[in-house]
């Protein structure tokens, strides 16, 4: 291309920028600040003494400030405006830098910023503890054998309630299956973070079904284990689930054997509505099972669950007991267990569960300790090991007579129970106890009435404590155990790590129950805004 063919310049192809092109302006000087002067003479006078945090962070406070200056000598006057909006950006970046390398606790509290979202703490009106009792003494199929699935009661309970203080209502829950029958009790505690106990007791006497029987009224839960009871030939046993709660609950129950999980139809996703009771024949979804572990594991509202046993061999009552509710753990205690002298009747035909045993089973299988501790102290160790979901009957027979209480010790969750008998002329009964975990401080243990009541309490701390009893101060030796009879009515016991339990006996009625730790009270419910 020659000269000829370049075009002269006219207006539009004018620069931007009409101002001359001159030399450039020297370097604006930095004159620093008193802060990074004092950081300078710091350095320079301050010895190394290997602290590498404090050279890192001054390290970078000079970098910063040396950056800084530097950057200040690039920018051009007349281009403030236009960088303006990039510096923005940049010093955001920077600033995530540093924070990321120096930590949030590295940064000025003038321009650190934190944010945290409104929110209200909403307490409940007053503190809220409740328990749930089985109710009355149950039986499948009416007296005259018309109506062989009709639900009828044969006996009503006696209720006893134990608190330390607040307000205490009682309302019974309906069963609607059952027409007019009522369920149990629903026992409500407000105004008073204390421990709430409450425990039932009733005599049956009527044609085929004889004996006493006495549970704690449980919280409600949304898994728990019912370690008793029994569908073969002559055992009829019934299974309650009470809602206590305002919104609908749906439960699935498994039955456990001595070959494993009970495959069955019809026993997931039981409706129990609110405030509402539902009963199940446990011969229904498990027939045939001599030894029975139950799990009751619901959705939706947590539920209370029970197991009601009747034993009838022939024309002949063999007793009834209610089964309370257990937590699955990796120890569990069994406050007493009497075990008496052979009577002979268990050599007869359908007399075998006559004697006592100890029931366990664990879900997922594994080792297993158990101990017995007499009440002079003498112990009798044994271990094994559980096979998963079956259950096992230990007999206790061989043991010498006695009261014992059992230590259950796995290194998997496992559940417990032992069975009591009381044999007579006079007649039958049998009682499974459940396992107990520690409670620690006061309680209020409810006391129903029944026969020779007496306290169990099972120390399971690891050295000597003085427990009080209604105001009796007495010494518990590491892992001993106390019993004292007691009243109807309520006791008050306090110590650290007590499993408690409450026994009832005579020449032919057995019963009781263990108390069960005290759930937290309702808590307040942090609202974001």
């Amino acid at each position: 291309m020659s000269d000829r063919d370049l075009e002269p310049l006219d207006d539009s192809q004018e620069f931007d920028d009409p101002s001359p092109i001159g030399e450039p302006e020297p370097p604006i000087e930095h004159e620093p600040t008193a802060e990074e002067l004092a950081l300078e003479a710091a350095a320079r006078e301050e010895p190394v003494d290997g602290d590498i945090a404090r050279d890192v962070a001054l390290t970078d406070r000079e970098a910063a400030a040396n950056d800084a200056a530097e950057a200040v000598r690039r920018v051009d006057r007349r281009g403030v405006a236009r960088w303006s909006g990039r510096a923005a950006v940049g010093l955001v970046a920077a600033a995530l830098g540093v924070g990321a390398v120096l930590g949030a606790n590295a940064l000025p509290e003038d321009v650190r910023v934190t944010a945290s979202a409104p929110s209200t703490l909403v307490q409940p009106a007053s503190p809220l503890q409740s328990r749930v009792c089985a109710g009355p003494a149950l039986r499948v199929g009416t007296s005259d054998g018309e109506d062989a699935l009709a639900i009828t009661g044969v006996a009503d309970a006696r209720v006893e309630v134990g608190s330390l203080g607040g307000e205490v209502e009682q309302s019974q829950l309906a069963v609607p299956t059952a027409g007019d029958l009522s369920g149990g009790d629903a026992v409500v505690q407000r105004g008073e973070e204390s421990t709430l106990s409450a425990a039932q007791s009733l005599d049956v006497d009527v044609d085929a079904v004889g004996g006493f029987a006495a549970s704690e009224c449980a919280e409600t839960r949304l898994e728990q284990w019912l370690v008793g009871g029994s569908t073969r030939t002559g055992r009829q046993t019934v299974l309650t689930i009470a809602n206590a709660s305002e919104v609908g609950a749906s439960v699935d129950v498994t039955v456990y054997g001595p070959e494993g999980p009970i495959e069955s139809v019809g026993s997931t996703g039981l409706a129990v509505p609110p405030g509402t009771e539902a009963v199940l024949d446990l011969a229904a979804v498990a027939p045939g099972v001599a030894d029975a572990v139950v799990h009751v594991a619901s959705t939706g509202a947590p539920v209370a669950a029970h197991l009601q046993q009747t034993t009838t061999r022939g024309l002949e009552r063999g007793g009834f007991d209610v089964v309370d509710p257990v937590v699955a753990g990796t120890a569990a205690v069994l406050p007493a267990v009497r075990i008496d002298e052979p009577s002979g009747l268990e050599t007869q035909a359908d007399f075998d569960d006559t004697v006592p045993v100890l029931r366990v089973l664990s879900p997922t299988g594994g080792a297993l300790q158990l101990a017995f501790r007499a009440s002079d102290g003498s112990v009798i160790e044994s271990e094994g090991r559980l096979e998963a979901g079956v259950v096992t009957d230990f007999p206790l027979g061989d043991l010498p007579v006695g009261t014992y209480a059992i230590r259950v010790s796995s290194d998997a969750p496992v559940v417990a129970g032992a069975r009591a008998v009381a044999t007579s002329a006079d007649g039958l009964d049998f009682d499974w106890i459940a396992s107990g975990e520690p409670r620690s401080g006061a309680s209020a243990i409810a006391v129903p009435e029944g026969p020779e009541a007496t306290l169990h309490v099972a120390s399971t701390a690891d050295a000597e404590q003085r427990v009080t009893i209604d105001g009796e101060e007495v010494v518990l030796a590491a892992g001993g155990t106390i019993e004292r009879p007691v009243d109807a009515g309520a006791v008050e016991v306090v110590g650290d790590g007590l499993v408690i339990g409450v026994g009832y006996r005579s020449d032919s009625e057995v019963g009781g129950f263990t108390a069960s730790p005290q759930g937290p009270a309702a808590e307040g419910v942090r609202v974001l805004h």
